[in-house]
């Protein structure tokens, strides 16, 4: 823990940097703190903070920039912010008067999140498996082919092409479908479809095998991963003037498994800063989860290491806290 005098020099200097990108002096510390220093007393503390490691001198006669351990101690101590009106009313205005199907809302989400923070956005989408089965609907598209439709209480629609083994007839299809949703309609989407061998044996053949083709579909459905949508991608060259940078965190976003390991092994919200990513990039990440029913999943922004970690940190928790209600509140 920094004694007052210093902890408030910090936090000026790396406001100031993020602010301008550039380093910053002594005199112009001062001036953001509201010391009642000199600027020669602001120097030894400055020069102190660099020999703890929070803050590097780029050249000689330059300013100082903050280091990662630097953000690493803003951001705990940093108090509780509030979007601005115009921020809050964009999000007003998604979660309290759209009405979409849970995907188109999530990638709506990641879009609004990135033009309100002016960073790229993240949204993971809750996990598939544990969802409850609202309905399940069927369009024949061949004699032997059908489109599996099943809709979750969590708002999520999935589709799954399938093939019957035997030529089927639209009246074989709905007598499947009648039987496949009164076996799962309520229960965990993931669990085994489970119907009567007596009532099977009954079937016709074509019904018979249209169920099995239901079964399956289902499965797939229950197995597919869990999605991300992100938003705001074309902001990456106006947020990193390094390109090598701005390289290394499209091949981040490129890999799913990545984005999820990232946002997803966070619980609560997270701040994590630089190395805490792995690697050496200029790299910072604010997320926060929510819950959806058993599920559950994440909202982020990804940033240099000088965001705007107020306006970050407000924007997530607050989209957050509306997705989580608007999900929770879906009409049965």
């Amino acid at each position: 823990m920094l004694e007052d005098r210093r902890s408030e020099i910090l936090r000026a200097l790396v406001e100031e940097h993020i602010r301008t990108g550039e380093p910053v002096s002594s005199r112009v510390v001062v001036e953001k703190a509201h010391l009642a220093v000199s600027t020669a007393t602001v120097r030894n503390d400055l020069a102190a903070l660099e020999q703890e490691g929070f803050v590097v001198q780029p050249h000689t006669s330059a300013g100082r920039i903050p280091t990662a351990l630097a953000y690493r101690y803003y951001v705990d101590h940093l108090g509780p912010g509030r979007l601005r009106s115009a921020a809050q009313a964009k999000v007003n205005n998604l979660f309290g008067e759209v009405h979409l199907e849970l995907s188109k809302l999530l990638k709506a989400t990641s879009d609004l999140l990135a033009e309100i923070t002016d960073l790229p956005a993240v949204v993971v989408a809750p996990g598939i498996v544990g969802d409850r089965v609202r309905a399940v609907q069927s369009v024949q598209v061949t004699a032997d082919q059908i489109l599996i439709v099943v809709v979750t209480e969590g708002g999520r629609v999935l589709q799954q092409r399938g093939r019957v083994r035997v030529p089927v007839t639209p009246f074989e299809i709905e007598e499947a479908q009648r039987l496949v949703s009164a076996a799962v309609v309520g229960s965990d989407l993931g669990h085994d479809l489970k119907i009567g061998e007596e009532i099977m044996g009954q079937l016709t053949e074509p019904t018979r095998e249209a169920v099995l083709t239901f079964a399956d579909g289902l499965h797939l459905a229950a197995s597919s991963g869990a999605e991300v949508f992100v938003g705001g991608a074309q902001r990456l060259s106006s947020v990193w003037a390094d390109l090598s940078a701005v390289q290394r965190v499209l091949e981040v976003l490129e890999r799913e498994a990545e984005v999820m390991r990232i946002l997803a092994g966070a619980s609560g919200t997270s701040i994590q800063i630089g190395a805490q990513l792995g690697g050496d990039v200029d790299l910072a990440v604010v997320s926060k989860t929510y819950e959806a029913g058993s599920a559950g999943g994440s909202v982020g922004v990804i940033g240099p290491m000088r965001m705007n970690y107020k306006r970050a940190i407000s924007a997530v928790e607050e989209v957050s806290r509306e997705l989580e209600d608007r999900i929770s509140s879906k009409p049965d």
